[in-house]
């Protein structure tokens, strides 16, 4: 089994073991369940990490997925991190009784932009330890550097790391650009390789994927995971 939780190593990985870094998306507003039944038999088929999907369809996902190795997560704060506090523990514990043992938090920029790194932590720590209550495994903050400068993006990363997220994660997929490796860098940079990187947002074939693994990325989410998979099979075959 490819252990998921370490670093990339390889520069030329087979396709299994970028699978098992795949955290597929299914976050659109249209996305039904229908849609979360072809996702969790590919996702079980291909051996994705985990399947993060829309808070309605935690649920059924953990339904589907019981059996299999794949994790199931959903989001929090989605898409724009502006809900308060009260409303985003509420989403964690909704979550948690429905089965997901990971949540994707949208940092509240609005709160930061107002009252600086101490609204942050605050919010930060108050989902951990609410998430570790409830047996929630995995605790990932989407910072969505789009929107910020260098500077910024260094003091959120850093202030999320320090208070314990397990993962920063740079987007959205809905903020105002795609994400790029120089942004997996300088998260990786800020939390000191402390804290790893999931990266998502435009991240649409095997070379997007594989740029953000050699950025250092450990993980990355996407809407195409079986494009991906497919394209890294076709490359092995090749080799």
């Amino acid at each position: 089994m490819v252990d998921s939780e370490k670093p990339l190593m390889k520069s030329t990985p087979g396709w299994r073991e970028i699978a098992a870094r795949i955290d597929a998306a299914l976050l659109k507003a249209t996305s039904s369940r229908s849609d979360l039944m072809i996702l969790s038999e590919e996702a079980t088929q291909l051996g994705y990490r985990s399947v993060c999907v829309a808070p309605y369809l935690v649920e059924p996902a953990s339904r589907l997925l019981e059996k299999t190795n794949v994790k199931v997560g959903t989001v929090v704060g989605f898409t724009l991190g502006f809900n308060t506090l009260s409303s985003k523990l509420q989403e964690v514990r909704t979550a948690a009784q429905m089965g997901a043992k990971e949540v994707d938090y949208v940092v509240g920029l609005g709160g930061y932009f107002s009252d600086g790194v101490e609204f942050v932590e605050i919010e930060a720590s108050n989902l951990i330890g609410e998430a570790r209550d409830l047996e929630v495994d995995v605790v990932k903050a989407i910072v969505e550097v789009g929107y910020l400068t260098k500077e910024q993006t260094r003091e959120i990363c850093a202030t999320c790391s320090s208070a314990g997220v397990d993962f920063l994660k740079t987007s959205t997929g809905y903020g105002p650009r795609p994400t790029t490796p120089e942004d997996v860098k300088l998260m990786l940079e800020a939390a000191s390789g402390r804290t790893p990187v999931k990266a998502a947002g435009g991240i649409k074939n095997l070379d997007d994927a594989m740029s953000m693994f050699r950025a250092g990325a450990r993980l990355i989410g996407t809407s195409s995971g079986k494009r991906i998979v497919e394209e890294a099979k076709a490359r092995e075959g090749e080799a």
